[in-house]
C-alpha cells in the first residue's frame, strides 16, 4: 500500500490526465474552422483514451460538402424517401395512353307567345291605258276593284330541354408531331368489333410534354383543341336510331 503522499501525487496525476482528455474532447466537439473561414457544425470523431477507434455505427454522420454548400443525403436519412423520376424524352411516333372522361350537362327552358291582328281594305279607283304614245285615264265601267280582309294570328310555345351526356374510354394515341415550342400533336383511332356491332372512336388534339405523367398517361381535360368522335353500327344501334323520314321532319320542321 502506497504512503499517503504518494497516493496524493498519483491522484493528482490521474486528475490531470483526465482534465487533458476532457479538454481534448471539448476541442474535438467544438466548432471547427473550415478552409473557407466559416465555422462548421460537424464535430470530428473523438478518440477514446485507450487509443482504440470508435465503431462506425457510433460515429456522427458527416455532412457532405460541395462547393462550400452542405447537403444531407436524404435517401439515407428517411425511410419514406422516393427518388425523383427523370423526365422522359418524347419522340415522334411514341405511343401515349389517353384517358377520355368527358361529361356534359345542360338545361334550357323557354317560352314564346305572339299575337297578330291584321285588317286591310284596298280599292282601285282609277287605272290608265295607252293611247299611241300617251297615257290616258281608263274609267272603271264595272266598278272599282276592291279587296278587303282581316287576319288574326296567335302563336304560343313552351319548351324545356335537359341533356346529359357522358363519354368514358381509354385510347392509345401516337405522337404525330412535336412543334418548335414543345407542343405535342396527338392522333388516335380505335375500332372494336363485337359480333355484328362495330364501335369506332377517333381523337386528335394538342398537349404539353409536362402533362404526360410518368406512367405515360394523360387525361383528356389536359388536351387543347380536343376533338373526339365516337360512332357505332350494328343491331344495337338500329334498335334505338331514328328513321330517315323522322330525321328529315326534325330538320325541316314543317310544323
Amino acid at each position: 500500500m502506497l504512503p499517503p503522499k504518494t497516493r496524493t501525487i498519483s491522484l493528482l496525476g490521474t486528475l490531470g490526465v483526465s482534465l487533458m482528455s476532457a479538454n481534448a474532447w471539448s476541442q474535438n466537439s467544438s466548432l471547427f474552422q473550415r478552409p473557407d473561414g466559416m465555422q462548421s457544425m460537424v464535430p470530428s470523431e473523438p478518440t477514446p483514451m485507450n487509443g482504440s477507434p470508435i465503431p462506425t455505427e457510433q460515429a456522427v454522420p458527416a455532412l457532405h460538402s460541395m462547393n462550400g454548400a452542405m447537403s444531407h443525403p436524404l435517401q439515407q436519412a428517411s425511410w419514406t424517401y422516393t427518388p425523383i423520376q427523370t423526365a422522359r424524352k418524347l419522340k415522334i411516333h411514341d405511343i401515349v395512353s389517353i384517358r377520355v372522361d368527358e361529361a356534359t350537362q345542360s338545361q334550357a327552358q323557354g317560352n314564346a307567345s305572339s299575337r297578330k291582328n291584321t285588317i286591310y281594305d284596298a280599292r282601285l279607283s282609277d287605272w290608265v291605258r295607252l293611247d299611241g304614245i300617251g297615257i290616258k285615264t281608263a274609267p272603271m265601267t264595272s266598278g272599282d276593284p276592291r279587296v278587303a280582309g282581316q287576319e288574326n294570328e296567335v302563336y304560343r310555345a313552351d319548351s324545356t330541354v335537359r341533356t346529359r351526356d357522358s363519354l368514358t374510354f381509354n385510347i392509345a394515341a401516337e405522337i404525330t408531331d412535336i412543334r418548335s415550342n414543345g407542343t405535342i400533336v396527338l392522333s388516335a383511332q380505335k375500332t372494336v368489333k363485337v359480333n355484328d356491332n362495330v364501335f369506332e372512336a377517333s381523337l386528335s388534339g394538342l398537349c404539353r410534354a409536362d402533362d404526360i405523367g410518368p406512367d405515360n398517361q394523360i387525361l383528356s381535360r389536359n388536351i387543347f383543341d380536343l376533338e373526339v368522335s365516337k360512332d357505332d353500327r350494328g343491331h344495337v344501334r338500329d334498335g334505338y336510331s331514328r328513321g330517315w323520314f323522322t330525321r328529315l321532319l326534325a330538320r325541316i320542321k314543317p310544323f
